[in-house]
Protein backbone atom coordinates (compact mmCIF):
# COMPACT_ATOMS: atom_id res chain seq x y z
CA UNK A 1 0.00 0.00 0.00
CA UNK A 2 1.27 3.39 -0.88
CA UNK A 3 1.17 5.90 2.29
CA UNK A 4 -1.40 8.36 0.61
CA UNK A 5 -4.61 9.19 0.86
CA UNK A 6 -6.21 9.48 -2.50
CA UNK A 7 -4.72 8.93 -5.85
CA UNK A 8 -6.00 10.06 -8.96
CA UNK A 9 -5.26 9.96 -12.59
CA UNK A 10 -6.11 11.77 -15.63
CA UNK A 11 -7.33 10.00 -18.39
CA UNK A 12 -8.36 9.96 -21.76
CA UNK A 13 -11.42 7.69 -21.91
CA UNK A 14 -10.52 6.43 -25.37
CA UNK A 15 -7.22 5.29 -24.49
CA UNK A 16 -7.77 1.98 -23.41
CA UNK A 17 -4.81 0.15 -23.06
CA UNK A 18 -3.50 2.70 -20.99
CA UNK A 19 -6.16 2.48 -18.50
CA UNK A 20 -5.73 -1.60 -18.92
CA UNK A 21 -1.88 -0.91 -18.20
CA UNK A 22 -2.67 1.45 -15.47
CA UNK A 23 -5.26 -0.88 -13.96
CA UNK A 24 -3.11 -3.89 -14.16
CA UNK A 25 -0.36 -2.47 -11.50
CA UNK A 26 -2.51 -1.15 -9.40
CA UNK A 27 -4.61 -4.29 -8.42
CA UNK A 28 -1.28 -6.17 -8.54
CA UNK A 29 -0.29 -3.53 -5.72
CA UNK A 30 -3.91 -3.53 -4.06
CA UNK A 31 -3.95 -0.15 -4.89
CA UNK A 32 -7.12 1.83 -5.00
CA UNK A 33 -7.21 4.81 -7.81
CA UNK A 34 -9.76 7.19 -9.07
CA UNK A 35 -9.84 8.66 -12.61
CA UNK A 36 -10.79 11.95 -14.14
CA UNK A 37 -13.09 11.24 -17.04
CA UNK A 38 -14.49 14.28 -17.60
CA UNK A 39 -13.47 16.49 -19.94
CA UNK A 40 -12.13 14.70 -23.12
CA UNK A 41 -11.09 16.59 -25.61
CA UNK A 42 -13.65 15.02 -28.33
CA UNK A 43 -16.59 16.31 -25.83
CA UNK A 44 -15.42 19.59 -24.84
CA UNK A 45 -18.03 22.55 -25.53
CA UNK A 46 -16.77 26.28 -26.46
CA UNK A 47 -18.21 27.71 -23.27
CA UNK A 48 -16.01 24.33 -21.27
CA UNK A 49 -13.27 26.01 -22.81
CA UNK A 50 -13.69 29.33 -22.78
CA UNK A 51 -14.12 28.59 -19.06
CA UNK A 52 -11.10 27.06 -18.70
CA UNK A 53 -8.80 28.52 -20.96
CA UNK A 54 -7.49 31.86 -21.52
CA UNK A 55 -5.81 32.03 -25.01
CA UNK A 56 -3.92 35.70 -24.04
CA UNK A 57 -0.45 36.28 -25.15
CA UNK A 58 -0.82 39.51 -22.16
CA UNK A 59 -1.69 36.96 -19.44
CA UNK A 60 0.91 34.42 -20.54
CA UNK A 61 3.98 36.67 -21.32
CA UNK A 62 3.02 38.03 -17.13
CA UNK A 63 2.28 34.44 -15.37
CA UNK A 64 4.62 31.78 -18.00
CA UNK A 65 7.33 34.54 -19.33
CA UNK A 66 7.41 36.02 -15.52
CA UNK A 67 8.35 32.76 -13.80
CA UNK A 68 10.36 30.85 -16.85
CA UNK A 69 12.04 33.61 -18.62
CA UNK A 70 13.66 32.52 -22.45
CA UNK A 71 13.16 28.84 -21.00
CA UNK A 72 9.78 28.87 -21.24
CA UNK A 73 7.39 27.07 -24.01
CA UNK A 74 6.26 29.90 -26.11
CA UNK A 75 3.50 31.72 -26.08
CA UNK A 76 1.06 29.47 -29.12
CA UNK A 77 -2.91 27.89 -28.92
CA UNK A 78 -3.46 24.68 -27.18
CA UNK A 79 -4.51 21.77 -28.98
CA UNK A 80 -7.81 20.46 -27.88
CA UNK A 81 -6.02 17.31 -26.40
CA UNK A 82 -4.10 19.87 -24.24
CA UNK A 83 -6.81 21.79 -23.25
CA UNK A 84 -8.74 18.29 -21.73
CA UNK A 85 -5.78 17.05 -20.03
CA UNK A 86 -5.49 20.59 -18.32
CA UNK A 87 -8.64 20.77 -17.13
CA UNK A 88 -8.40 17.19 -15.60
CA UNK A 89 -5.16 18.27 -13.71
CA UNK A 90 -7.23 21.19 -12.36
CA UNK A 91 -9.83 18.92 -11.77
CA UNK A 92 -7.62 16.74 -9.83
CA UNK A 93 -6.29 19.21 -8.01
CA UNK A 94 -9.81 20.50 -6.96
CA UNK A 95 -10.52 16.95 -5.84
CA UNK A 96 -7.74 16.62 -3.92
CA UNK A 97 -8.07 19.35 -2.06
CA UNK A 98 -11.76 18.40 -1.45
CA UNK A 99 -11.39 15.32 -0.43
CA UNK A 100 -7.73 14.60 1.56
CA UNK A 101 -7.34 15.61 4.46
CA UNK A 102 -3.35 16.29 4.13
CA UNK A 103 -2.05 15.29 0.84
CA UNK A 104 -2.92 13.21 -2.24
CA UNK A 105 -1.29 12.20 -5.35
CA UNK A 106 -2.02 12.67 -9.06
CA UNK A 107 -0.45 10.51 -12.04
CA UNK A 108 -0.96 10.95 -15.72
CA UNK A 109 -1.82 7.82 -17.44
CA UNK A 110 0.76 6.93 -19.46
CA UNK A 111 3.42 6.24 -16.38
CA UNK A 112 5.67 3.43 -16.02
CA UNK A 113 6.77 2.12 -12.62
CA UNK A 114 10.00 1.36 -11.14
CA UNK A 115 10.42 -1.99 -9.65
CA UNK A 116 9.19 -1.93 -6.02
CA UNK A 117 7.57 1.11 -6.71
CA UNK A 118 5.07 1.14 -3.70
CA UNK A 119 8.13 0.31 -0.99
CA UNK A 120 10.47 2.67 -2.50
CA UNK A 121 7.99 5.81 -2.79
CA UNK A 122 6.91 4.82 1.37
CA UNK A 123 10.89 5.00 1.99
CA UNK A 124 11.25 8.28 -0.05
CA UNK A 125 8.24 9.89 1.79
CA UNK A 126 9.26 8.67 5.12
CA UNK A 127 13.22 10.94 4.05
CA UNK A 128 11.37 13.75 2.83
CA UNK A 129 11.62 16.40 5.06
CA UNK A 130 8.16 17.75 6.87
CA UNK A 131 7.78 21.07 4.98
CA UNK A 132 7.15 19.79 1.62
CA UNK A 133 3.89 21.18 0.01
CA UNK A 134 4.81 19.93 -3.58
CA UNK A 135 6.96 16.44 -4.69
CA UNK A 136 7.73 15.57 -8.21
CA UNK A 137 8.97 12.20 -8.64
CA UNK A 138 8.97 11.57 -12.39
CA UNK A 139 11.52 11.48 -15.11
CA UNK A 140 10.32 13.04 -18.31
CA UNK A 141 12.29 15.13 -20.46
CA UNK A 142 15.68 14.18 -18.55
CA UNK A 143 14.98 16.24 -15.79
CA UNK A 144 16.67 15.81 -12.54
CA UNK A 145 18.42 17.59 -9.72
CA UNK A 146 22.02 16.83 -11.57
CA UNK A 147 24.96 15.02 -10.69
CA UNK A 148 26.37 18.08 -8.93
CA UNK A 149 23.55 17.92 -6.47
CA UNK A 150 23.06 14.71 -5.62
CA UNK A 151 23.68 12.87 -1.97
CA UNK A 152 23.88 9.31 -1.88
CA UNK A 153 21.99 9.90 1.39
CA UNK A 154 19.25 11.97 -0.26
CA UNK A 155 16.47 11.20 -2.17
CA UNK A 156 14.38 14.68 -1.59
CA UNK A 157 15.95 17.82 -3.08
CA UNK A 158 14.65 21.22 -2.38
CA UNK A 159 14.51 23.28 -5.77
CA UNK A 160 14.10 26.97 -6.47
CA UNK A 161 11.58 27.86 -8.92
CA UNK A 162 10.30 27.49 -11.53
CA UNK A 163 10.12 23.78 -9.66
CA UNK A 164 7.62 22.13 -11.93
CA UNK A 165 9.07 18.79 -13.49
CA UNK A 166 6.55 17.73 -15.98
CA UNK A 167 2.97 16.47 -14.60
CA UNK A 168 3.16 12.83 -14.92
CA UNK A 169 3.66 12.44 -11.44
CA UNK A 170 3.36 14.82 -8.06
CA UNK A 171 2.11 15.08 -4.64
CA UNK A 172 0.33 18.07 -3.29
CA UNK A 173 -0.22 18.73 0.13
CA UNK A 174 -4.34 19.48 0.95
CA UNK A 175 -3.48 23.51 1.23
CA UNK A 176 -1.66 24.28 -1.36
CA UNK A 177 -4.55 22.23 -4.08
CA UNK A 178 -7.10 25.07 -2.22
CA UNK A 179 -5.09 27.90 -3.24
CA UNK A 180 -4.08 26.31 -6.80
CA UNK A 181 -7.84 25.56 -7.44
CA UNK A 182 -8.33 29.58 -6.38
CA UNK A 183 -6.01 30.49 -9.24
CA UNK A 184 -5.53 28.20 -11.54
CA UNK A 185 -8.84 28.88 -13.34
CA UNK A 186 -8.58 30.05 -15.72
CA UNK A 187 -5.03 28.80 -17.54
CA UNK A 188 -2.96 30.25 -20.03
CA UNK A 189 -0.71 27.03 -21.27
CA UNK A 190 -0.47 23.47 -20.93
CA UNK A 191 -0.54 21.81 -17.04
CA UNK A 192 3.32 21.77 -16.38
CA UNK A 193 4.11 24.94 -17.15
CA UNK A 194 0.88 25.89 -15.79
CA UNK A 195 1.94 24.41 -12.63
CA UNK A 196 5.34 25.66 -12.29
CA UNK A 197 3.93 29.36 -11.96
CA UNK A 198 1.15 28.35 -9.25
CA UNK A 199 3.78 26.51 -7.26
CA UNK A 200 5.97 29.76 -7.78
CA UNK A 201 2.94 32.44 -7.14
CA UNK A 202 1.89 30.52 -3.58
CA UNK A 203 5.59 30.21 -3.04
CA UNK A 204 5.56 26.73 -2.27
CA UNK A 205 8.17 24.13 -1.36
CA UNK A 206 9.03 22.04 -3.96
CA UNK A 207 10.82 19.07 -3.81
CA UNK A 208 12.03 16.37 -6.60
CA UNK A 209 12.95 13.08 -5.52
CA UNK A 210 15.76 11.20 -7.15
CA UNK A 211 16.35 8.55 -8.30
CA UNK A 212 13.20 8.82 -9.77
CA UNK A 213 10.15 6.67 -9.47
CA UNK A 214 8.32 7.05 -13.18
CA UNK A 215 9.02 7.37 -16.53
CA UNK A 216 6.66 8.40 -19.39
CA UNK A 217 5.10 5.85 -21.62
CA UNK A 218 4.80 8.06 -24.37
CA UNK A 219 8.39 9.19 -24.12
CA UNK A 220 9.98 5.60 -24.30
CA UNK A 221 7.96 3.80 -26.94
CA UNK A 222 5.39 2.52 -24.68
CA UNK A 223 2.58 4.31 -25.97
CA UNK A 224 2.36 6.97 -28.64
CA UNK A 225 1.69 10.70 -27.21
CA UNK A 226 -2.13 12.35 -27.99
CA UNK A 227 -1.26 15.78 -27.20
CA UNK A 228 -0.55 17.33 -30.35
Amino acid sequence: MLDVEKIYIVHYTRLIERKMHMDAFFRANDIDVEYILKYDKDDLTKSEIDEYYLQSKEDYDERILGIFGPNGDGFRELAAAEVSCTIKHYNAIKKLGEECAEYGLIFEDDIMFVENFSKLFNLYLNKTPDDWDAIFFGSCCGLDVGNRLKDHNKVAYLKEHPASKCADGYLLKTDLAKKITNTMKPFVTISDWELGYQLALHDAKVYWWSPPLIRQGSEHGLFKTTLR
